[in-house]
């Protein structure tokens, strides 16, 4: 009798869940063109440990009288650093991830450095999902998951759901609005919050990386090291470039 009741009221409960799956909204159509440019670099007390073991090694080398190939300035400052461009629309999502480290072409005893690149491009459509290695240009394409582009509103998590961050304080970054969490160690996160109405949460992750429901527009290290998040554009209903969604080739890792 009582298996009987439960098992009457475990099926209301599920075809009240379906129900309102089925009635929550599907903003996708009111979406408009989202761009976002941005770097990420790890970093303990503002030092991004990367470079400055690079520069190191480098020194050490030349003392040594080592044979050497320096990077170029401009390689330098991209050490440790990861960009992240992403494009969102109605009917097509973009996701371009491009890191930078560096690598040394030389046999023992020797310093030939030089800068490695690699990254993935993600682009999801209506019905087909692919993604590209950017150093090889090799492509692997699949069905898009059924409603992959739809887009429906977040709320607000309970208190408990966001761990030790404290918050929110309302800021303005690279133009745009966000909600700057702080944890006890100082580590602060500013997460858009001009998007819950097309899925896109405003409440802080213990990450960074930006995705089709969260983006970071700032992130400030604290006392731990942790990766700096610096938003470089982000524009919100201005039309795209369709040229720039085409997968760049970039210079990859040699044999």
């Amino acid at each position: 009798m009582h298996t009987s009741r439960a098992l009457v009221m475990m099926s209301m409960l599920a075809n009240i869940g379906m129900a309102w799956a089925d009635s929550a909204e599907d903003t996708r159509h009111s979406l408009p063109p989202i761009h976002v440019r941005q770097s990420v670099e790890m970093t303990y007390q503002g030092v991004n440990e990367a470079r400055a073991n690079y520069l190191a090694a480098l020194r050490d080398c030349q003392a040594g009288g080592l044979r050497s190939r320096a990077l170029a300035d401009q390689d330098v400052a991209l050490l440790g650093t990861t960009r992240y461009e992403l494009w969102f629309a109605r009917d097509i999502e973009v996701v371009r991830e491009t890191s930078w480290s560096v690598a040394d072409d030389g046999p023992g005893g020797t310093c030939l450095f030089r800068l490695d690149t690699t990254g993935t491009q993600e682009t999801t459509t209506e019905t087909s999902y692919q993604r590209v290695d950017l150093a090889t240009g090799e492509k692997t394409e699949e069905a898009a998951a059924p409603e992959a582009l739809s887009r429906t509103p977040v709320e607000r998590s309970a208190p408990a759901a966001l761990g030790d961050f404290q918050g929110p304080t309302s800021r303005t970054v690279a133009g745009q609005p966000c909600d700057e969490w702080v944890k006890p160690n100082g580590l602060r996160q500013c997460v858009w919050s001009g998007g819950t109405k097309w899925g896109f949460t405003a409440e802080p992750l213990n990450d960074h990386r930006p995705n089709r429901g969260f983006i970071v527009l700032e992130q400030i290290p604290g006392a731990d090291a942790d990766f700096r998040v610096t938003t470089q554009v982000m524009t919100v209903g201005e039309p795209f470039d369709q040229a720039a969604l085409a997968a760049p080739r970039v210079p990859g890792k040699r044999d």
